[in-house]
């Protein structure tokens, strides 16, 4: 297990790091953190590979979305 920070995991999203808790709050299918301790979240690089997977897959890459 290959655990990512918050700045790793930005980075492979191609967001700001402040940009992160907003898309934890859209995406409800966003891989939840582990917390390390009270205030360390680290994510596991497999889960969101296969979230990133996931949405690649989708049509329109909104797939939590109904129209």
């Amino acid at each position: 297990m290959n655990l990512l920070k918050p700045e790793e995991v930005s980075a492979k999203l191609g967001i700001t790091k402040a940009a992160l808790p907003a898309l934890r709050r859209r995406e409800s299918s966003f891989p939840a953190p582990i917390r390390v301790s009270q205030k360390v979240l680290r994510w596991d690089e497999a889960d969101i590979e296969n979230w990133l997977n996931a949405k690649k897959e989708s049509t329109d890459g909104e797939s939590d979305r109904i129209r």
